[in-house]
């Protein structure tokens, strides 16, 4: 086989794992076959000038005594509150120490300034996010092990 004909296979299958990255939504594909090794990095601009405020409404679930029908009423949490902890960068955000282990913080529980609330994954090193003051979990707005987007709203202490 001549070269040309090795260059054009070989833009063939990266142009196939392109297309599996962006059909399957992926950041990264990486694949390895004896001396063949490809990996494919999807490369996200974001824009830092101008975060946008994140309004996130959860129910308040209790009811009124004089109320027989259940009424929640809405509480607005944004990552403007003075108790909210806000995403210092981009990352994989991670509710425990590792896996299968208890989460670090949980709804109404208390926490000390200085207490690790979760970790942050950027850039394959682990970043500590301690709460900045004590009090009671309100708010959690992130899931284990899914990506944060910089300034988001992650947790609120009251």
């Amino acid at each position: 086989m001549t070269k040309k004909n090795i260059h054009k296979e070989n833009l063939s299958v990266v142009q196939e794992f392109v297309n599996i990255l962006n059909k399957d939504n992926l950041m990264e594909l990486e694949y390895e076959a004896g001396d063949f090794k490809i990996k494919v990095v999807k490369h996200v601009k974001t824009t830092f000038s101008s975060p946008q405020e994140t309004i996130v409404s959860i129910p308040d679930t209790k009811q009124s005594r004089d109320d027989s029908k259940s009424t929640a009423k809405l509480e607005q949490f944004t990552n403007k509150h003075p108790g909210a902890v806000n995403s210092p960068m981009v990352g994989t955000a991670y509710s425990a120490p590792e896996p299968g282990k208890d989460p670090f913080i949980k709804l109404n529980s208390q926490v000390s300034k200085g207490d690790t609330l979760l970790i942050i994954e950027a850039m394959k090193v682990m970043n500590t996010i301690t709460a900045s003051k004590s009090g009671k979990i309100v708010f959690i707005g992130f899931e284990d092990s899914q990506p944060v987007e910089f300034d988001q709203l992650l947790v609120v202490i009251e």
